[in-house]
């Protein structure tokens, strides 16, 4: 008898993913296990496996952008924003993974030309109206430099754009100021800087006095792109310890002197009038970038995306997905369990994501608002007996079949 086809509820679906996040072997197995829980129903593997591909990855970042929505990110509180249209943020993040996965997520080779396999994530997000406007997934084969020029496709007149160092570009810089937008980034030591009324060449060591701040017109680079540098001073012990992080991220040079000095800094570009941004609200628009960047910590460090171990690459780009779901899915969650707790306390969204990863049965049954019984009473019934195969016998089919007996 032929089985009737079914629609997979976008819910279940959703909810089975987001159960599974945990998980460091997916299966279509198991993620039809808990659709069926969720829906009622019993679903194949082979159902599922009609609905892996690029439409299921697009899908996924519809979901992304469901769940970014809903989070608390209260931006607009000190008026910071009131002149922009939107607010980009691009950041991104490299992970790591299991070298046999390094023909579907290449990675940089080594000095014996041995591949190893790492996963770049690209993101691009409107923080003004909580909205994911690009999330991609591939190898290390293309460095934040060269992703650089992506925003322009985005970006429109009246734009805010925060990238951080990685992204610096004078030419992309140029062109988001030509499009009638605005960017905030870090300077980048070495770029030239030149006197915007004089344009001679401005010392910029010279320029900075020891705990002073600096805010100035400039013409950056050959290319002489005017806009705004905001120098910040930091604490002493911050930027001993930025010193310490220079001088130890390459041992083949040291840093130059007037790098190390310039360290005690935090140095800022911009085409933001001074009417608008005060030198001293740069600092905290900045880290704003924290706002994305722990969902990806929370991503990398308790969902075990070094121990994937799925079959196919269909299979991996769905893992890797969920696990960022789960994570944007936990930030909302931290809004809600500060609510119940009525205190003026925050929750961690690093320690909530680790407890969550470490009980995921519990927290895929709670998800389905189920108890563990029953989970394991679904499971018992529908997806833990051996199947019958027409191609080849299960493992009991072999062990308990007659065997010829010795004369």
């Amino acid at each position: 008898m032929q089985r009737l086809p079914r629609k997979i509820p976008i819910l279940s679906f959703v909810l089975a993913l987001v159960a599974l996040a945990a998980e460091t072997a997916l299966s279509l197995e198991r993620v039809a296990a808990v659709i069926g829980l969720a829906a009622g129903l019993s679903y194949s593997k082979q159902a599922l496996h009609q609905r892996l591909g690029p439409r299921l990855e697009l899908f996924l970042g519809q979901v992304a952008t469901a769940l970014f929505k809903q989070i608390s990110l209260p931006v607009q509180d000190q008026g910071w924003f009131k002149n922009f249209q939107r607010v980009l943020l691009h950041d991104s993040t490299v992970e790591a993974l299991p070298d046999h996965l390094a023909s579907a997520f290449p990675g940089p080779a080594n000095g014996r030309k041995r591949h190893y396999a790492a996963l770049k994530l690209q993101f691009i997000c409107d923080l003004l109206h909580s909205q994911v406007l690009h999330l991609s997934l591939s190898g290390f084969t293309r460095n934040d430099q060269a992703a650089s020029p992506d925003i322009l496709q985005l970006v429109q007149a009246g734009d805010l754009v925060i990238r951080d160092l990685g992204y610096f570009i004078l030419k992309v810089l140029e062109q988001i100021s030509l499009k009638g937008a605005f960017f905030l980034s870090r300077y980048r030591h070495g770029v030239s800087a030149f006197d915007a009324q004089t344009g001679q060449p401005l010392d910029l060591p010279s320029q900075l006095r020891p705990g002073q701040s600096f805010d100035q017109q400039i013409l950056l680079g050959a290319e002489r792109v005017p806009m705004r540098l905001v120098a910040c001073p930091l604490p002493e012990a911050v930027a001993n310890e930025r010193r310490r992080k220079a001088r130890a991220s390459d041992r083949r040079s040291t840093p130059s002197k007037d790098k190390l000095y310039l360290l005690g800094w935090n140095i800022f570009v911009t085409n933001v009038p001074s009417g608008v941004w005060p030198l001293n609200v740069l600092r905290p628009i900045y880290r704003l970038r924290w706002r994305i960047e722990i969902i990806f910590k929370a991503w990398k460090s308790h969902l075990r995306l070094r121990e994937l171990n799925c079959r196919t690459a269909d299979l991996l780009r769905l893992s890797i997905m969920t696990k960022l779901l789960f994570c944007i899915a936990v930030y909302r969650l931290c809004d809600a369990l500060e609510m119940l707790g009525q205190t003026d306390r925050h929750v961690s969204l690093l320690r909530l994501a680790r407890i969550l990863g470490q009980c995921a049965c519990w927290f895929a049954a709670t998800c389905l608002g189920i108890s563990m019984a029953q989970w394991l009473e679904w499971h018992l019934r529908h997806h833990l007996f051996y199947e019958t195969r027409k191609d080849r016998k299960n493992f009991y089919e072999l062990f308990t079949e007659k065997r010829p007996r010795l004369t």
